[in-house]
């Protein structure tokens, strides 16, 4: 399996600092999706400015982890996910 072939998917509400330090932990040659239970636009600026390898999309409303998995599972574009 290569990084090309796989998509991290990364679930969150409010949760800035914790995402901050573990996308730093993860390779930037992995795509990564990271869904924002919450509708706070700051987050997604600065995670997408910072991160060449990660698109945020926000929820809009906290939909929990499930559905928030399931949100990112219909972005992915790779063979694989990993969550």
């Amino acid at each position: 399996m290569t990084e090309n072939s796989i998509t991290i998917i990364i679930t969150s509400f409010r949760s800035e600092n914790k995402i901050i330090n573990c996308l730093n932990s993860i390779s930037r040659k992995y795509k990564i999706i990271v869904i924002e239970n919450s509708n706070n636009f700051s987050i997604k600026k600065k995670l997408e400015d910072q991160y060449e390898n990660v698109t945020c999309i926000l929820a809009g409303e906290n939909l929990g982890y499930a559905k928030g998995n399931n949100l990112g599972l219909s972005k992915v574009k790779t063979p694989y996910a990993l969550i």
